[in-house]
C-alpha cells in the first residue's frame, strides 16, 4: 500500500521536473510504449499474488498516472531561432 501511495505522487514529481525545465511532453510521447511495459513490471512487483487479473487491475491505474503526468507537464520548448533567420541592420 505504501508503494502505491508513492506511485500516486508521480504526476506531482513530473510537474515539478517540468517546471524546472527538465522534462517536456515530447518525453512522454517518446517513451509511451516503455511506460506500458514498465507499468506491468511495477505492477508485477507490487501485487502480492501472481494472477493476471490482479496484474491488470494494478497496471491500469499506473499507466493512467503516466498519461495524467503527460497532461500536466509543460508543452514542448519553443523552437530556437537561428542567427541566420534574425533580421540585420542592413536589411
Amino acid at each position: 500500500i505504501l508503494i502505491m501511495g508513492v506511485v500516486f505522487e508521480l504526476p506531482l514529481v513530473f510537474w515539478l521536473l517540468s517546471s524546472l525545465g527538465l522534462i517536456y511532453r515530447s518525453f512522454f510521447r517518446k517513451y509511451r510504449k516503455h511506460a506500458v511495459v514498465g507499468s506491468m513490471v511495477l505492477a508485477a512487483i507490487i501485487t502480492p499474488s501472481g494472477d493476471p487479473f490482479s496484474l491488470i487491475i494494478v497496471t491500469i491505474p499506473l499507466y493512467m498516472l503516466w498519461e495524467i503526468s503527460a497532461f500536466v507537464v509543460k508543452k514542448d520548448p519553443p523552437e530556437e531561432i537561428e542567427e541566420e533567420d534574425l533580421p540585420t541592420v542592413f536589411e
